[in-house]
């Protein structure tokens, strides 16, 4: 097969921000495989938490352009044994030569990918959308117009700042007091979940769940640093709401190891290393008994529609980065009443707007 790049600059809405810092936008890298004269695209969307830039995903796909030129997109056994297994540093590159070939597997045969793979788009649940960090002022009036804007029914408020708990609750009561007087107009009154990004010390985690509790959220994310493991097992047998782990979670691995004291994942296909990965970390985590969510990094529509694609299978969603564009150079999967569905279309159902003008 022929591995072709290209770089796309996303700018986002407004910029987000979380417990390491703020993003305002991401140079996010292409991939497009050909064979057979059929192409394929996939995404690779930069973050600190894989370590991957467009700088290290254009030299490590010009490596690899070489060693899979003999290799067609459909044989997944043989690019795993000639790249190895999905590295911790680096994976969103893999992430993205995956949804390439899984995307140019549905042009081929003429089928979307989530009926390759088995899903049922009928079974995906309601997308949260973010609210980030931010002064309870400017999150009142972040939180009104995503509502108004979308009409979500679930609302990720990011927390862990380094201002303290005390800032994390009234920036929490500010999302609150304002989706209760949008709520008014548009008659929606979003479900609410957490996540602390692992900007939380145990302490203030055990503070802060309870809190939340009694204010309907219905999980919390990653309240500890990845590397704080140990502490994660008596706050997973205190606490009042269940505890998803985020960025402790790279492969079905570390499902394993996180078991007892996790009662669910959040999967990305930047971390994992696409839909692939994806579907192991999947059927792990429910051999252990664990729930499901499927996130996203800065991607466009174009990883989204891949994280759609999947959607079915998890118990929770958060595909949203697309709707903090300005500028996405894809469109994709359909958000219907606040769920976010894959359309019928051959592959991931991603077509660039380019294309389409």
């Amino acid at each position: 097969m022929l591995i072709t790049t290209r770089r796309v600059e996303l700018t986002k809405r407004f910029p987000l921000t979380i417990s390491r810092g703020t993003i305002t936008g991401s140079t996010n890298v292409i991939v497009t495989v050909e064979h057979e004269g059929v192409r394929g695209m996939g995404e690779m969307a930069p973050s600190d938490v894989t370590g991957d830039t467009a700088n290290s995903a254009e030299r490590t796909l010009a490596e690899w352009a070489s060693v899979l030129e003999s290799v067609a997109p459909y044989e997944q056994q043989r690019i795993r044994q000639l790249l190895g297994p999905v590295p911790f540093v680096g994976s969103a590159v893999r992430a993205a030569l995956d949804l390439a070939c899984f995307d140019w597997l549905g042009h081929a045969t003429g089928r979307p990918v989530w009926q390759l793979i088995g899903a049922d788009p009928n079974r995906c649940v309601a997308t949260s959308l973010t609210v980030g960090i931010n002064p309870p002022d400017i999150v009142e009036e972040r939180t009104e117009e995503v509502l108004r804007r979308t009409g979500a029914l679930v609302l990720k408020v990011k927390l862990g700042q380094p201002a303290g708990h005390e800032a994390d609750q009234e920036m929490f009561d500010a999302a609150q007091r304002a989706a209760a007087r949008t709520a008014k107009v548009t008659g929606i009154s979003p479900a609410w979940r957490v996540d602390a990004n692992g900007g939380w010390t145990l302490p203030v985690a055990q503070l802060m769940i309870p809190w939340l509790a009694d204010r309907g959220v219905t999980y919390v994310e990653q309240p500890l640093h990845a590397d704080d493991s140990e502490s994660l097992l008596p706050l997973f047998k205190s606490a009042e709401l269940p505890i998803y782990a985020d960025e402790s979670i790279h492969s079905a691995n570390d499902v394993a190891a996180l078991s007892d004291r996790i009662h669910g994942v959040n999967l990305k296909l930047m971390k994992c290393g696409g839909i692939s990965g994806a579907l192991e970390i999947i059927h792990t985590a429910r051999a252990h008994g664990l729930s499901v969510m499927i996130g996203c990094m800065g991607e466009s529509s174009l990883a989204i529609s891949a994280g759609a694609a999947v959607g079915s299978y998890a118990d929770h969603l958060d595909l949203d980065s697309h709707f903090n564009l300005i500028d996405d150079p894809f469109t994709g999967a359909h958000f219907v009443h606040g769920r976010l569905f894959p359309n019928d279309l051959p592959g991931l159902g991603a077509t660039c707007k380019q294309e389409q003008s």
